[in-house]
């Protein structure tokens, strides 16, 4: 019995590190309507959601063009960040990345 306890002790560690490597090898999912539909509730902007899903859905497409020049540390830490409070937004998660990296360009600022 001790001999498993220690196994398993052993396992789930290595099994956290591999979910998370294999996690941060794709980029995250997002719903972009949702999420957007949540964030412009209510704030009396006409075209609000229209901009939130246009920025979202440019962030998105950049990601998928760059995703692989990101480090697996900055991505697991980035899609973290991008996701606290239960709002999951590429913008945000883009500008992690970029700004962990030094990437942030000229254009976005």
């Amino acid at each position: 019995m001790r001999t498993f306890i220690f196994a398993l002790a052993a396992i789930v560690p290595v099994s956290c590190v591999i979910d998370h490597a294999a996690a941060a090898d794709r980029l995250p999912t997002f719903d972009i309507a949702r999420n957007c539909s949540e964030e412009t509730a209510g704030s009396g902007i006409d075209n609000g959601l229209r901009s939130c899903t246009k920025d979202e859905t440019d962030a998105k497409n950049e990601l998928e063009k760059r995703w692989s020049q990101f480090g697996a540390s900055e991505k697991g830490f980035c899609v973290g960040e991008s996701s606290t409070g239960g709002e999951r937004s590429y913008v945000e998660l883009l500008t992690c990345l970029e700004m962990s990296t030094g990437q942030l360009s000229t254009k976005d600022q």
